[in-house]
């Protein structure tokens, strides 16, 4: 049996040194991003619901978001897991949001009168406002009631009032914005006396919406082909090199050069 020679240990060697700092490389990377996630998920969890307002002068409220896949989400956010049961397809982010509504100033509604033979009388009042052409209320109903003058008294019996009519056109503009270093979803509404009181999602794959960690040097086996001499041997010929070798990522020093100005 033949052994084999020195240069092919040393080959072999390079080859095991490349692949161990090609694992170790790929494994600090995905620690780098574990750490992204681990303070995202944090920032969500003890985060409240903030407004803001924008230079453009509308209102806009904000909360973190958390990063999460179908199997840990229930214990980061039961609520969105069990949501997220109802949906179908390959979800990639999931958001919920509870709102109230409150009236800006007093609705003042006009009546009309109506009266039947048994004598019940009827108002009818209807209430309409467009705030623009996105946002809309319209509440419409009638109350009923008789009036009893038996022995001089004057009595109003009610009969009850009937809602025939309740309708709101809301627009809602929402989405997830990076913003103060942090993953945060966004909600905002033109609809006059509107506040979130609620807001929750996650990103489901966050391969879709991190950003890679680039490393600066990044280590790897080499191979290498051409024409060359062998001094070691004196001879010449094709050449093929195997072997380890960094090479220094120039991309994201331009990137971070650029970015500075």
């Amino acid at each position: 049996m033949k052994l084999p020679s020195l240069n092919q240990i040393l080959i072999g060697a390079l080859i095991i040194f490349a692949l161990f700092a090609a694992k170790q490389c790929s494994d600090n990377a995905n620690l780098k991003q574990q750490v992204i996630i681990d303070r995202q998920n944090q920032l969500a969890l003890t985060d409240s619901v903030r407004t803001i307002k924008t230079k453009y002068g509308n209102e806009v409220s904000l909360k973190n978001v958390l990063i999460a896949d179908r199997r840990n989400l229930k214990d980061l956010n039961a609520e969105l897991a069990k949501d997220l049961k109802k949906l179908e397809g390959n979800v990639l982010y999931i958001a919920s949001s509870v709102a109230s509504i409150k009236n800006q100033e007093p609705i003042v509604v006009n009546n009309t009168i109506k009266e039947y033979p048994d004598g019940t009388k009827e108002l009818n009042w209807t209430y309409h406002k467009d705030f623009d052409k996105d946002n809309s209320k319209t509440l419409e109903g009638n109350s009923k009631f008789t009036i009893d003058t038996i022995g001089k008294k004057f009595t109003i019996n009610d009969k009850g009032t009937t809602i025939t009519k309740d309708e709101m056109k809301i627009k809602l503009t929402t989405g997830l914005t990076e913003l103060d270093k942090s993953y945060q979803i966004y909600i905002t509404t033109d609809y006059p006396g509107v506040k979130f009181d609620k807001i929750d999602g996650a990103i489901l794959d966050k391969d879709r919406f991190l950003k890679k960690v680039e490393p600066t040097i990044v280590w790897g086996p080499t191979i290498n082909a051409g024409w060359g001499i062998n001094p070691m041997n004196q001879t010449s010929g094709p050449q093929i090199t195997i072997g380890v070798g960094a090479t220094l990522n120039v991309s994201k020093i331009i990137k971070s050069i650029f970015k500075i100005f």
